[in-house]
C-alpha cells in the first residue's frame, strides 16, 4: 500500500491510500502521484507542476 496525491488541475484535490498507481487513478479519474506519508509532506491544496509539489501559501492573520 502507498499514499498518493489526487492531482485536479494542478492542485492536491486529495490523498488517498492504494495497492497501486494504476488503482488510485481507476478510483479517482483523476492523475495521482505516488507520496510519501510524513511530516511536510504534500497534502490538499499543494499546487504539483508535473514534476515538483509546492506548499500553499499562507496568509496569517493578525492576532487582536
Amino acid at each position: 500500500m502507498a499514499n498518493y496525491a489526487v492531482i485536479k488541475d494542478g492542485i492536491v484535490d486529495n490523498v488517498i491510500v492504494a495497492d497501486t498507481q494504476e488503482i488510485a487513478e481507476q478510483a479517482t479519474g483523476l492523475t495521482c502521484i505516488e507520496i510519501e506519508y510524513a511530516p511536510g509532506a504534500p497534502g490538499i491544496g499543494w499546487s504539483y507542476d508535473g514534476a515538483e509539489f509546492t506548499a500553499p501559501i499562507v496568509e496569517e492573520t493578525p492576532s487582536e
